[in-house]
């Protein structure tokens, strides 16, 4: 019965995988990158595809996402932003010297 159940239980996890963008057959890691866990694939469209591993808070599994490159480097650039403020903001707070007077 636990053999069972737990192969039910594999089944199941495979079946909840998500699916990969359509590819007409490149995978390949892109030139300059450091990031092993990212590749590249070619969309039905004929244009190129970057799929990454973003880290997922309260999972230890990794959630793939695949976007143009174009969209990657909006997405970096409004991370790269928050990050900044963020920073900003708890040294503002840390000094004393925020704008706002708090």
């Amino acid at each position: 019965m636990k053999i069972a159940s737990i192969a039910i239980a594999g089944l199941f996890l495979a079946a909840c995988q998500s699916a990969p963008v359509a590819t007409t057959g490149l995978a390949a890691t892109p030139a300059g990158s450091t990031d092993a866990a990212e590749s590249v694939q070619l969309a039905e469209g004929g244009e190129d595809v970057i799929c990454r591993n973003m880290k997922v808070t309260g999972s230890r599994f990794a959630k793939r996402e695949c976007k143009t490159g174009e969209a990657w480097k909006k997405f970096d650039a409004y991370t790269n932003q928050n990050a900044r403020e963020a920073a900003d903001k708890i040294q503002r707070v840390g000094t004393g010297s925020s704008v706002g007077g708090t």
